[in-house]
């Protein structure tokens, strides 16, 4: 009964956030479909005209026109970061944020084994992954229907397969980082920057000759390494993902067998040796946070630190290797990108790749950033309503502070992380930028790392808006990312359709990312227009905090 009622509420936990964040990828495909659906025969006569190796390079087969690019994007980039984003925080939360939030007491003190709790939370788990899976398949061909779109030969069930395998393989992996430390910090950042990674390779690495193999060893590569759009299921693939998941389940079982547990954000037995030893014990420190006591602010900035650290020094290194990256692989693109239509480049969100200030914004600006800051921004500004679940606030208010105060410091900390990010993505721009020598503006690689940062207040805003108003966390984290994924989705795909370009001002990311500010420098209104959303989320946040009843 009680691993049954474990096994429940972990699903209760976080069943609200997976199921804002697969509507979420249903309203992308919808939008994406509706927005094609006018220039869908143009772009599917150009389809079909394709070589087969060209048609392979995009993941999606000839016949299937504007639908096909739209779930080769689901699957392939917006899907695996979503679905991953929900496997990696149940797996980060297992054991180790039970430890965290001082609960692992009392899962301690029932008559059941380390092993048998870690079966039922690692079961919830793999629960929520596959119903996500199955789920967002449906809501992809009501999607389909909807707009009167034609799949062609798609094969979405196989692309899901694929697809939750992977997922299931990083939450394990975020599983077996918790299992071994027992900080969750490390577990999600950790498991995050692998994610990213992961992402980057798979995609660049085959474009290098000589070095294309290597992106066989990231897990991504499994997501469309064998083609399932186009080819179906992998079963061997498919069968080697799941032994590795099983391997990773069984490191974490070890983990949590052969270390003492914390009890309250204790350090465990493996961190205290690390911190211990002087080659390790500053990178230790850096990655275990929650050391600081001096306010409000800092404590909050941190319980982020490893999260805020993986997260920007990860992003550092890749913007610096992208600038030396071009260089290698330009004279590779220019083809591909001149040979396809403008619409079809509107659809898959191309920016003149041909060009360093191109390249910098397609890689590093529409995808590696946003990413990065989207992770550490939405998690601090759910980390007001995170007292609450971990029943911490009444401590906090039992000192001489206000509640909103209490809300201020950490909306301050939340806008304190996404500044951190936006210095990271300047500065590893323009480090990339020199070693390459690509004559990038100095100026317009700033402006790109303050709006970096305001976008990150935006998306952090809407979590901690949301936070404050319901005192739940999964609800915060699955705000925060419902904006960010149909945000981006809105300024990506809507202005294909002349006459619904207008409606993609909604969305944060257009005054984001339009113009190009690595090529026309910083837009004033724009800058404006994130900052003043940022600063009203956080107000109607603290607002709202201030006028309901806490859970304590």
């Amino acid at each position: 009964m009680m691993l049954r009622t474990l096994y429940l509420k972990s699903i209760r936990d976080h069943w609200l956030g997976a199921a804002i964040a697969v509507v979420s990828l249903f309203l992308v495909a919808w939008m994406g479909l509706w927005a094609y659906v006018g220039g869908g025969d143009a772009v599917a006569q150009y389809m079909l005209s394709l070589p087969d190796a060209y048609s392979s390079l995009l993941g999606v087969p000839g016949d299937s026109g504007t639908a096909g690019l739209m779930f080769a994007n689901l699957f392939n980039f917006l899907g695996p970061f979503v679905l991953c984003g929900i496997a990696v925080s149940m797996g980060a939360n297992a054991f180790a944020g039970e430890e965290r939030d001082g609960t692992m007491n009392l899962l301690a003190t029932v008559p059941r084994s380390r092993g048998r709790l870690l079966a039922s939370k690692t079961l919830a788990a793999a629960t929520m992954v596959v119903a996500a899976s199955v789920v967002s398949v449906v809501l992809y061909q009501l999607a389909i229907t909807m707009t009167g779109s034609d799949a062609g030969s798609l094969h979405l069930v196989s692309a899901s397969v694929h697809l939750g395998a992977v997922t299931l393989v990083y939450g394990a992996i975020a599983l077996a980082i918790g299992g071994l430390t027992g900080n969750r910090g490390q577990a999600s950042g950790i498991t995050t920057g692998l994610l990213v990674v992961s992402f980057l390779a798979s995609g660049l690495l085959p474009l290098i000759d000589g070095v294309g193999g290597l992106a066989q060893i990231f897990p991504w590569y499994y997501i469309g390494g064998s083609q399932p759009l186009i080819n179906g299921t992998d079963w061997l693939q498919i069968f080697v993902l799941v032994a590795v998941v099983v391997g990773l389940v069984a490191v974490a079982w070890w983990g949590v067998n052969h270390r003492d547990l914390a009890f309250g954000g204790t350090s465990s037995r493996l961190l205290d040796r690390l911190r211990s030893d002087p080659r390790f014990a500053r990178g230790s420190s850096l990655l275990a946070g929650s050391g600081s006591t001096r306010g409000i602010v800092s404590k909050a900035v941190s319980d982020s630190q490893a999260v805020l650290t993986i997260a920007t020094g990860g992003l550092f290194v890749l913007l610096v290797a992208i600038g030396p990256m071009f260089l290698a692989i330009k004279s590779s693109l220019g083809g591909l990108i001149e040979a396809m239509p403008e619409a079809l480049l509107s659809m898959v969100g191309s920016a003149d790749f041909t060009t360093a200030s191109g390249w910098y914004f397609g890689e590093g600006l529409t995808i590696t950033a946003p990413i990065a800051v989207a992770v550490v921004a939405i998690g601090a500004g759910a980390a007001l309503a995170g007292e609450e679940r971990r029943r911490t606030v009444d401590v906090l208010l039992g000192t001489p502070i206000s509640r909103a105060r209490l809300a201020r410091s950490k909306a301050v900390a939340m806008a304190s992380a996404s500044a951190v990010v936006g210095a990271g993505t300047a500065a590893g721009m323009a480090l990339g930028n020199l070693v390459a020598n690509l004559g990038l503006n100095y100026g317009y690689i700033a402006v790109a790392g303050v709006l970096t940062a305001a976008l990150g207040t935006v998306l952090g805003g809407a979590a901690f808006f949301a936070g404050a108003l319901s005192g739940r966390s999964s609800i915060a984290t699955g705000v925060g990312t419902g904006v960010a994924v149909i945000g981006w989705a809105i300024n990506a795909f809507i202005p294909v359709d002349p006459d619904l370009a207008d409606w993609a001002r909604v969305s944060p990311f257009y005054y984001y990312a339009t113009p190009n500010p690595l090529e026309a420098g910083v837009t004033p209104p724009h800058l404006a227009v994130l900052l003043a959303v940022s600063a009203a989320l956080v107000a109607g946040g603290v607002w709202a905090y201030g006028r309901r009843d806490l859970k304590s």
